[in-house]
């Protein structure tokens, strides 16, 4: 959840990156799928039944390469390309308790990256906004959600992300799935009094510290480190046309 995770597909392909989309799942996906919620349920304390059933829902494997998706629904991060992971699920799920997200909340995700998270924000939320730099990445990501029917809930932007969406805010939560080296102040000017905010903040790959912001009704913010964890870095340019 870092800012995602890694995987390599044809760019003509309007879905799982080397193979054509599939719009069924065998039995053994569902099944495994349930297994990984069950584990979910035990492995982060207090996880509502909202959040586990998004978890339920959405079909991770569909965002990965196709040779990674026997291990979907395993508690492991991969590659997607680009310099970018899927975040491991305890990670994705954790994080996305924490942010308590309710049916009316407007939800900002800064890195789009696989797709994977703001899909699961979509199952809480009517009104989520994703921002993704790496246009190739994004353009491949909102093929894939809209093969999945998740559009309708997500809107996206190709962009820096450290700017937030400002014409969509103020946001009720914001969740930044990428390392900065800071907390980005027009992402804190974007979240409403009485919001909340996670964001991983450190080196880039290396072990950096999540932080929970909750912004007060007279501005000022608090925060709080709620885990550790290492994510790819928040990128400010698009590094895909350096290739």
């Amino acid at each position: 959840m870092a800012c995602a995770l890694l995987l390599c597909i044809s760019t003509a392909a309007p879905a799982q990156y080397n193979k054509p989309f599939e719009s069924g799942e065998p039995a053994k996906m569902v099944e495994a799928r349930q297994k990984m919620v069950k584990w979910l349920k035990r492995a982060v304390k207090g996880i509502t039944p909202e959040v586990l059933n998004a978890f339920n829902t959405v079909p991770r494997h569909k965002f990965m390469h196709s040779r990674d998706k026997g291990i979907a629904y395993k508690n492991k991060w991969k590659s997607i390309g680009f310099g970018q992971t899927i975040t491991n699920p305890w990670m994705v799920a954790y994080m996305t308790h924490l942010l308590d997200v309710a049916p009316t909340s407007r939800v900002l995700e800064i890195g789009t990256g696989s797709g994977y998270q703001s899909s699961i924000l979509a199952q809480l939320s009517n009104h989520v906004h994703s921002v993704e730099i790496v246009r190739p990445l994004a353009e491949r990501t909102h093929k894939i959600q809209e093969a999945l029917g998740y559009t309708a809930k997500i809107k996206h932007k190709i962009g820096d992300g450290y700017f937030g969406w400002q014409e969509n805010g103020p946001y009720d939560r914001i969740m930044v799935t990428c390392a900065a080296d800071h907390i980005p102040v027009p992402l804190i000017q974007q979240l409403k009094p009485g919001g909340l905010m996670l964001i991983p903040v450190g080196g880039h790959f290396q072990r950096g510290n999540i932080y929970l912001v909750t912004k007060q009704d007279d501005g000022s913010i608090r925060r709080k480190v709620v885990a550790t964890g290492t994510f790819v870095p928040m990128r400010r340019a698009d590094i895909s046309k350096k290739r």
